[in-house]
C-alpha cells in the first residue's frame, strides 16, 4: 500500500491513551489531604470525604481521557472542599459545605454538557465520513466496495447464517438511454431503482442493498428461499416508474440462493451467470440451476421443529463447546479468548458454528438457554486455567428478565472468573434499546464482567450516549477493517481513523474483528485499534518469530 498520509506514522505517540497527569495529581494531592484531616472532627470527616472524592473524580477522569483543562477544574474544585474544616462556628460547617458543594455541581454539570457536545459533533462528522467513505454519491445506496464487504462478512462469517440470497439487477442500456433522455433522466432511473432497493435494509436486519457499477445494483438477503419473489416483485414494481421516465428503460435481475460457506466474489459470479441468462430471455428473472448450486446437506435436520428438538437435546445432554480464537494487542499479548458456542446435532457428529443452527435458535426462542450455557462454559473454563474469554450474547436473550437474572446468579456464584469474563453485545441492542444496555451494565459490571459490542461500526456514531452505556470496548465489524490497506480505501482508512478516536476519546478499548491480511493489520495498529482478531494475528507472530 502506498504510504498515506492521513495514517499516523507507526512511532507517532497515541495522546487518545495519555492520561490527564494534572487531574491524577490533584486527585492524590486530595487523598493525601483527606488522610490528614481525619482526626478533625465531623467536620473534618466531611472535608475529607469530598476530598476524597475529589481524589476518585480525578482518577476517573484519568480513565475517561477527558480534556486536561476540564479535568483540572473539576479536580481543583473539589481539592478547595478540604478548606470546609472544623473551623466554622455553629452550623455554620454544613452552610460551608453546602456552598463549596455549589460551584462543584456546576463544575460536574458543565463537564458532562461539554463532554456529551463534544461526541455529538464528532459522532456527526464521523457519520457523514461514513456515509462518504460507504456509499454511493447518486442512490445512496452501499458502494461496490462496501456492498463486497458486507457480502463477504455475512458468507464467510462462522457466528453468522450462511443461508442468503443474492440478487443481480441491471438497467438495460444505460449507455443508449443516456443518448435518449440525457445523463439527468438516466440518473432519474438510477436513483428510482435505488429508492426501491433501500427500502430492503430499512426493514430487514442484515440486509444490504448496493450499485456496484453504472448499471448494475444488487440485493442481499440474510435468509434463503426468497430471492425469486423478491426480485419478480421488484422488477414488476419498477416497469412503471422508469417507463415514466424513459419508455424503452427496462430492468432486468438474476438470482442466486446461497446455502454453504463461498466468498462474495464466487456468490456474484454465480448471480452474473442468472443474470446473464434473464438478459437473453428478455428480461424474466433467472434463477442459477440446482446443478450449480451448493449441494444441502441431507444428514442435518431439516425441518423446524426438528432443530429445535437437536438443540434443546444438545443443550441438556452437554453435547456443546466454546471455540476459542485470542484477541491480541499490537504489541503481542493477549486481552483473551473469543469463544464462540459450537453445537453436536447429531449423535457422534462434529461440533457446529452456529452458522448452521442459530438462525433456527433464534426463530425457535432457544437463544437465552443457547447463551446462558455459553456463560456458563466460559466461568468454569476461567476457573481451570485462568485465562480471560468473551462470549457474545444475542439481543433476544437480553429481552428476558429471567436471563439476565440467571446470568447474574451465575456470576455471584464465581466471582473470581466472572472478573476475567467479557460479554459482548450487538451494537443494534445499544441503538434500539440503549437503556436495556445500561440495565445489564448496571447488573453486571459491578460483578466484574467486562462488556463490548460486537460487529460495530454501522450505526456506532448513532448510538444515543455511547459514553453512557457502561461498555468497556468496542469491536469493529470484518466488513470495515478487511481490504483497509488497499490503494481505493482512502476514505475509509480516514472513517476508521475517526471511529477509533471517537471510541477510545470517552475511554473505551477499540478492537478489529476477523481481520485477514497482515497488510491491513499493519494499518489498523497505525489507525490506533488496541486489539484485533483473525488470520492475521497468527501470520504476523509468525513473520515476527
Amino acid at each position: 500500500m502506498p504510504d498515506d498520509p492521513s495514517l499516523p506514522s507507526p512511532d507517532a505517540p497515541t495522546r487518545w491513551h495519555q492520561p490527564p497527569v494534572q487531574a491524577l495529581l490533584l486527585g492524590a494531592l486530595g487523598l493525601v489531604t483527606a488522610a490528614a484531616m481525619v482526626g478533625w472532627g465531623v467536620i473534618g470527616l466531611a472535608g475529607g470525604a469530598l476530598v476524597l472524592a475529589g481524589g476518585v473524580v480525578g482518577a476517573v477522569l484519568a480513565r475517561r481521557r477527558v480534556s486536561d483543562g476540564v479535568a483540572v477544574l473539576l479536580a481543583e474544585q473539589l481539592t478547595l472542599l478540604g478548606q470546609a474544616r472544623a473551623t466554622q462556628p455553629g452550623d455554620a460547617p454544613g452552610r460551608a459545605v453546602t456552598a463549596v458543594l455549589q460551584p462543584v455541581a456546576a463544575a460536574l454539570h458543565t463537564l458532562a454538557a461539554r463532554q456529551q457536545a463534544l461526541f455529538d459533533a464528532q459522532a456527526e462528522q464521523l457519520e457523514a465520513l461514513r456515509q462518504q467513505a460507504h456509499s454511493d454519491p447518486l442512490t445512496g445506496l452501499a458502494n461496490r466496495r462496501h456492498f463486497t464487504a458486507m457480502l463477504d462478512a455475512l458468507l464467510c462469517n462462522g457466528d453468522e447464517p450462511v443461508e442468503a440470497g443474492l440478487l443481480l439487477l441491471r438497467v438495460r442500456d444505460l449507455q443508449g438511454m443516456n443518448q435518449r433522455i440525457g445523463h439527468a433522466g438516466a440518473d432519474r432511473v438510477l436513483q428510482a431503482l435505488g429508492q426501491a432497493l433501500h427500502a430492503y435494509p430499512d426493514r430487514i436486519a442484515r440486509c444490504c442493498a448496493g450499485r456496484l457499477n453504472g448499471a448494475d445494483f444488487a440485493l442481499l438477503l440474510p435468509v434463503g428461499g426468497m430471492a425469486f419473489e423478491t426480485a419478480a416483485t421488484l422488477v414488476q414494481a419498477l416497469r412503471l416508474p422508469v417507463a415514466g421516465i424513459d419508455a424503452l428503460a427496462a430492468v432486468d435481475a438474476g438470482v442466486v440462493e446461497l446455502s454453504l460457506p463461498m466468498n462474495g466474489t464466487q456468490a456474484l459470479a454465480l448471480a452474473d451467470a442468472a443474470l446473464a441468462r434473464a438478459e437473453a430471455d428478455g428480461g424474466t428473472p433467472a434463477v442459477t440451476p440446482e446443478l450449480d448450486l451448493p449441494l444441502i446437506d441431507d444428514a442435518l435436520p431439516q425441518g423446524e421443529a426438528s432443530w429445535q428438538r437437536r438443540i434443546a437435546r444438545a443443550l441438556v445432554k452437554g453435547q456443546v463447546a466454546l471455540a476459542a480464537y485470542p484477541v491480541r494487542t499490537g504489541d503481542g499479548r493477549q486481552l483473551h479468548l473469543d469463544c464462540p458456542l459450537r453445537v453436536q446435532l447429531q449423535t457422534n457428529g462434529s461440533l457446529e458454528p452456529a452458522a448452521r443452527w442459530l438462525a433456527l435458535a433464534t426463530r425457535s426462542r432457544l437463544c437465552a438457554a443457547v447463551d446462558e450455557k455459553a456463560v456458563a462454559l466460559a466461568l468454569e473454563a476461567i476457573a481451570r486455567d485462568g485465562q480471560a474469554r468473551c462470549v457474545n450474547v444475542a439481543g433476544q436473550s437480553l429481552e428476558s428478565v429471567e436471563f439476565i437474572a440467571a446470568v447474574s446468579r451465575r456470576l455471584e456464584a464465581a466471582p473470581h472468573a466472572a472478573c476475567r469474563l467479557w460479554i459482548d453485545l450487538p451494537e443494534a441492542l445499544a441503538l434500539e434499546r440503549p437503556m436495556l444496555v445500561r440495565e445489564v451494565s448496571r447488573r453486571w459490571r459491578p460483578l466484574g464482567v467486562m462488556l463490548g459490542l460486537e460487529h460495530a461500526g454501522e450505526a456506532l456514531a448513532r448510538i444515543p450516549r455511547l459514553i453512557d452505556l457502561g461498555l468497556d470496548c468496542v469491536r469493529i465489524d470484518r466488513r470495515f477493517v478487511n481490504g483497509i490497506a488497499s490503494a481505493d480505501a482512502g476514505d475509509a482508512r480516514r472513517y476508521l481513523q475517526g471511529l477509533v478516536k471517537l471510541v477510545q476519546a470517552v475511554g473505551l478499548q477499540v478492537t478489529a474483528e476477523g481481520v485477514r491480511s497482515v497488510d491491513d493489520l499493519d494499518v489498523l495498529w497505525r489507525l490506533g485499534f488496541d486489539a484485533a482478531t483473525g488470520p492475521a494475528l497468527v501470520a504476523e507472530m509468525a513473520l515476527t518469530a
